[in-house]
């Protein structure tokens, strides 16, 4: 639950924020220990989906913000003045209230990190250690910058998956709805016709009128039995061993079992690399890097890696031996251990890969494509063959 409070401070006077916590006992917990007097706390209320319209608005806004707020501290502006600077600029009136909210912890005399974790579904893990690391070295500026750029590589591999997917997507869905409108509304319209006539329909014909009527009476079943395969896929994923288990047979998937394989070692090295070049220790950015695959089965071998590295192990032969690297970044990582610069090597694996990502991906987009096409084409050039082979069999007895 997200509930909306106001504080007073004596040096700061009233402060206004919104916090997530499970019960409204639980924040007040929580924000005695601050030290205010706490003057209200309000439970908010959002419609889901604004919600949702609302949190995809935040997360854009989130990579100008790191941009403006680098180049201010750059210029030596303290942290407060350039949140005040930013509130004014601000034209996202989601994130307004953010900064604002980011602001008043600042002057309640909490870190800038702290003053994030109020935000934790707006600000990654990745993003708060980061702004933490940078806090504790004094070199925020820096760090605000590297998370910028770092930010801008995500988007833009994110970007480029998705607009390479958008086409077969839409066209799929073309060819679904056209396959529809033909078997569930014209197919029904010549059937009266050739039921009136009362002629022996050649076999194709049958199929098609008889798929037609099944689709008809029974395509409820078939709805049905989709949504219940999807609560029970979603019902499994939620029991860690059972999704581990699915996780793991999706990597071994023809095509796109390998591609899943590198958009998330991808994830891992950039992610890592990331943490690791702005101070974040080994064992804390594993903890936050696990958090980032979304694979359970590798997150699952990153949880054990993370033991043999704490008992000493090294990190590029502990993942080398699970099967979680491919050769070559085993090669790569190795010589980054052994020179001590294990941060360089894993950013260059994580462009590497992306590379090839993008790659393989316009490779199998232009597959899929034309497949797609034939597909469809074939679909419905059966469906009118058939119709037009049964009327030519009327004309032929009413000659």
């Amino acid at each position: 639950m997200i509930f909306k409070y106001r504080l007073l401070s004596t040096s700061s006077g009233v402060i206004e924020g919104e916090k997530e916590a499970a019960s409204k006992v639980d924040l007040i917990k929580e924000l005695r220990k601050s030290g205010h007097i706490i003057l209200s706390i309000q439970q908010v209320e959002k419609n889901k989906r604004f919600g949702l319209l609302l949190n995809r608005a935040h997360k854009k806004a989130v990579l100008p913000f790191t941009l403006e707020l680098s180049t201010l501290l750059e210029g030596g502006i303290p942290i407060d003045k350039s949140l005040s600077i930013l509130i004014a600029a601000q034209e996202n009136k989601p994130m307004k209230v953010v900064v604002e909210d980011l602001l008043n912890g600042v002057k309640s005399g909490k870190s800038f990190a702290d003053a994030l974790n109020n935000h934790i579904k707006l600000f990654t893990s990745v993003y708060i250690n980061m702004i933490r690391a940078g806090e504790e070295g004094g070199v925020l500026a820096q760090v605000l910058k590297r998370l910028g750029a770092f930010q801008e590589k995500v988007q833009k591999t994110r970007g480029e998956i998705i607009s390479a997917m958008i086409y077969p997507i839409l066209l799929s869905a073309t060819g679904i709805i056209s396959v529809g409108a033909l078997v569930i509304y014209v197919i029904p319209k010549f059937a009266q016709i050739f039921e009136g006539v009362g002629i022996s329909l050649p076999f194709s014909t049958m199929m098609i009128l008889g798929l037609s009527h099944f689709s008809i009476r029974y395509g409820w079943v078939f709805v049905i039995a989709v949504i219940v395969g999807m609560l029970l896929y979603k019902r499994a994923m939620k029991d860690k061993q059972t999704s581990i288990k699915l996780d793991q047979k999706k990597l071994k998937l023809p095509f796109i079992g390998n591609l899943i394989w590198k958009v998330q070692i991808s994830r891992f090295a950039r992610t890592l690399g990331t943490l690791l070049e702005n101070g974040v220790p080994l064992l804390k950015s594993m903890d936050i890097v696990k958090d980032v695959i979304s694979n359970r089965y590798l997150a699952d071998i990153l949880g054990s890696v993370k033991q043999n590295v704490k008992d000493g192990a090294g990190l590029t032969i502990s993942l080398a031996i699970r099967g979680f690297l491919p050769e070559i970044a085993v090669h790569l990582l190795k010589v980054g251990e052994e020179t001590g610069r294990l941060d360089h090597m894993l950013l260059k694996v994580a462009d590497s890969f992306d590379a090839d990502v993008e790659q393989r991906m316009k490779r199998l987009i232009t597959l899929v494509e034309p497949m797609l096409i034939l597909l469809m084409g074939g679909v419905i050039g059966i469906v009118v063959v058939s119709m037009l082979t049964a009327i030519m069999s009327v004309n032929d007895m009413r000659f």
